[in-house]
């Protein structure tokens, strides 16, 4: 099964890098979000299996949006966008269900082997 993925952020050109990132590590973007209402609307019409969240410009509403996200579809498996060096979000994003951490801006292969391991994970872990 090939991994699909909707990518939150609201940056084009960081939405762009990442995107990049993902097919580079096999995986179908097949959304994209500039805001948390965008991303819950194409989570409904289009069932990704994993989504990155940017929680740089407002990590509170991103941190709500990881929480819904996971509400509507537990087995999703999301990734949190964090400023560098921020464990305190980083703790937080894992606190509410992210399982990979990246810091902004992205590393090239520190983001690639992130994403290569969010789409190994079981679904449901």
């Amino acid at each position: 099964m090939r991994h699909t993925l909707l990518i939150v952020d609201n940056t084009d050109f960081m939405r762009f890098v990442l995107g990049d990132l993902a097919r580079a590590a096999g995986i179908a973007v097949i959304a994209e979000a500039g805001s948390a209402v965008e991303a819950l609307e194409l989570q409904a019409a289009l069932t990704p299996r994993l989504a990155v969240v940017d929680l740089t410009l407002d990590s509170v509403a991103g941190e709500g949006l990881l929480a819904a996200l996971l509400a509507r579809d537990p087995d999703l498996a999301l990734a949190a966008v964090v400023a560098p060096g921020d464990a305190v979000g980083a703790a937080r994003a894992r606190a509410r269900g992210a399982r990979e951490v990246l810091e902004k801006p992205y590393d090239p292969d520190t983001a690639l082997h992130a994403l290569q391991r969010l789409s190994a994970a079981p679904v449901g872990v």
